[in-house]
């Protein structure tokens, strides 16, 4: 029987006070983003997001209630969903709720990845000690790039930003992504930050922060830069963000999850042979699509102060394949079949561009400008 608190609503206000007030994973705030359906409990003082795929609840990331609650929200949480024919599979979550569920003995939990964190007010110090990244800010700050902070009310209307989201996203080999990096966010920026850079008077690069209240800090949820900025201005955005923020006694930043990273694995780490197996595939062969090595050594190459592993924990004894799909699934925003295609015609369209954009190369005369 279905109950009136467990129909599938979105009432983002509501959450959003339940985020602020209790949130401790780094996504937390995401579960405000379009397509997530909220579930709240019955005393209306947790909630959790969630995105239905193959008959599947992909939560977005933990419960996000007062932490003496976590087991019983999530209880009755995963009594709902059975009373709806749905399994659960919760995406993102860290060490507290994976502990929590671990000892239940009626869930499995698999690590999917690594999360870097860093002190903003020791950045200071990782700028001292790296010669190259120093370079890099140096030489972006001599092409006259500066970065400024841009309120919500005057990005929502700015055509510049959207532009350089149309040509970060058609440079990606994948269509765009859903979910937890859902790109469709500039009508959404309530308690976001906004660093944009600039140069000659034209955006050329912003990055988007979203708010970890409970744990002082910030998570860097997206960046994107245009065709024509310069190298480094990526790194120089997480230079002028991380300054604000330990200017203003900020104590955590994390850029996010490092998806099937191998930093931090230690012996024993959590998940079904066939899972790591399947990662360990990915990660040397599904590279030119998403660039799972490359995010990796972006992020940790910032010599973050510690990292903390990000697990996905099914409700059920064995993790199956059709939670990967399901999670797939969630990410495509569409069935798998039309992503698969999507990409396909992507790629293809890409490959034609440069390939016609070779002969033109070739058949220029020597000398010609």
């Amino acid at each position: 029987m279905r109950t009136a608190h467990s129909e599938c609503q979105r009432d983002p206000e509501k959450a959003l006070r339940l985020v602020l007030a209790h949130s401790w994973n780094p996504i937390a705030y995401q579960v405000l983003n379009p397509g997530i359906i909220h579930w709240f409990s019955r005393t209306n003082d947790a909630v959790i997001g969630y995105a239905t795929a193959n008959g599947v609840r992909v939560v977005a990331g933990a419960p996000i209630c007062r932490p003496t609650m976590l087991l019983s929200v999530t209880e009755e949480f995963e009594t709902d969903a059975k009373a709806h024919g749905e399994r659960i599979c919760y995406f993102h979550v860290g060490p507290r709720f994976a502990s929590v569920t671990s000892r239940s003995g009626l869930h499995s939990i698999a690590r999917i990845g690594s999360l870097p964190y860093w002190n903003p007010m020791d950045w200071h110090s990782i700028i001292k000690s790296d010669a190259s990244l120093r370079y890099q800010i140096s030489r972006v700050r001599n092409k006259c790039v500066t970065v400024a902070e841009m309120p919500g009310s005057a990005a929502i209307e700015a055509t510049e930003l959207r532009e350089i989201r149309r040509q970060w996203l058609e440079r990606k080999h994948l269509p765009p992504l859903h979910f937890l990096i859902e790109p469709e966010v500039f009508h959404h920026l309530d308690h976001r930050r906004l660093f944009v850079a600039s140069r000659g008077g034209r955006m050329i690069a912003y990055l988007l922060c979203s708010p970890m209240p409970n744990r002082n800090g910030w998570l860097f949820e997206q960046w994107a830069r245009a065709d024509a900025a310069p190298l480094g201005t990526s790194e120089f955005l997480v230079h002028e963000a991380m300054t604000a923020f330990a200017a203003e006694g900020y104590q955590e930043v994390t850029m996010g999850l490092a998806p099937l990273s191998c930093e931090g694995v230690v012996p024993g780490a959590p998940g079904p042979l066939w899972l790591k197996a399947m990662f360990r595939v990915l990660r040397l062969t599904a590279n030119p699509l998403y660039s799972f090595k490359g995010l990796e050594h972006y992020k940790y190459k910032l010599r973050p102060h510690y990292s903390e592993p990000v697990y996905a924990v099914v409700k059920g004894r064995h993790f199956s394949p059709l939670n990967v799909l399901a999670i797939a699934h969630a990410f495509a925003g569409s069935p798998l079949q039309l992503f698969a295609w999507q990409t396909i015609r992507k790629v293809l369209g890409k490959r034609a561009l440069e390939s016609r954009a070779g002969s033109k190369r070739s058949s220029t005369p020597s000398g010609a400008s």
